[in-house]
């Protein structure tokens, strides 16, 4: 389970459902919600507050897309922030961008080689 903190779960969860398709597993928002991500793993969204606050830099999670060019310009297109342009790595291309609480979300396309 990964979890981030967030000023506001419908809200992230709409943006990692609505953006990433992600499966919603359970849905209690405002208080929580969590998506499945296969092979056991999960990302949480728990509210602000109780000692646990929104600290953008301190975890990034990235998404494999099929074009992050084209990716990244439909989201840009939508307003979401992109932190860098897409770019080429040892890897693959490369792109980051930003959630609605400010996190750095990577997207890449790996290499074909």
């Amino acid at each position: 389970m990964t979890m981030l903190v967030t000023k506001d779960v419908v809200r992230a969860r709409d943006f990692y459902r609505d953006v990433f398709g992600l499966k919603v597993g359970n849905d209690f928002a405002p208080h929580w919600v969590d998506f499945e991500l296969g092979s056991g793993m999960q990302l949480g969204l728990h509210p602000a507050g109780e000692g646990m606050d929104v600290e953008p830099g301190s975890m990034s999670i990235g998404f494999s897309v099929d074009d992050v060019d084209a990716f990244v310009a439909e989201l840009a297109a939508k307003g979401v922030p992109v932190r860098r342009e897409p770019r080429d790595e040892n890897f693959g291309r490369l792109a980051l961008l930003a959630d609605p609480d400010g996190y750095t979300v990577q997207v890449f396309t790996p290499s074909k080689s």
